[in-house]
């Protein structure tokens, strides 16, 4: 993989694994930090719709272990209404999550970038690593009001 293939941020959480778990996987609380809608909960093998910003996008859940680690694929970056998405490959998003200190390390991956068309793929990147810092925070901020 190159560096321009994978994004990865870890982010301390003052939150137990399961707490974090739920922050995560339970659609009311993952639309609250993600300021997002989802149309169904998450489930493995489920493609869940979720609507951000006005935008709507497709989640395919592949993998949930409980309260270790959420895996998911979608088209990543903003959406592009010219281009027919059937046609474009999905990157590959994992939320691991650890127990450290008194809280939790959570490891955003995201990978696939490389096969996203060479015109798009600087911008969809960028988005991204940007949009992975912004949720992080987020996520951080929700768990600390939330409790």
């Amino acid at each position: 993989m190159t560096d321009t293939d994978r994004i990865e941020q870890r982010v301390y959480l003052a939150a137990t694994p399961e707490r974090v778990w739920r922050a995560l996987t339970d659609a009311t609380e993952f639309g609250a930090w993600f300021a997002s809608e989802l149309d169904a909960p998450f489930a493995e093998g489920r493609t869940v719709s979720m609507t951000c910003l006005g935008e709507r996008f497709a989640i395919d859940v592949v993998e949930m272990t409980p309260p270790r680690r959420l895996v998911w694929r979608w088209h990543p970056g903003w959406v592009d209404h010219s281009l027919d998405y059937t046609k474009e490959p999905k990157t590959t998003t994992a939320f691991d999550l650890a127990p450290h200190a008194d809280g939790t390390m959570l490891t955003v991956t995201e990978t696939g970038f490389d096969a996203i068309n060479a015109s798009r793929r600087p911008s969809v990147f960028r988005d991204n690593v940007n949009g992975w810092l912004e949720q992080a925070a987020s996520l951080r901020k929700y768990l600390e009001s939330a409790g």
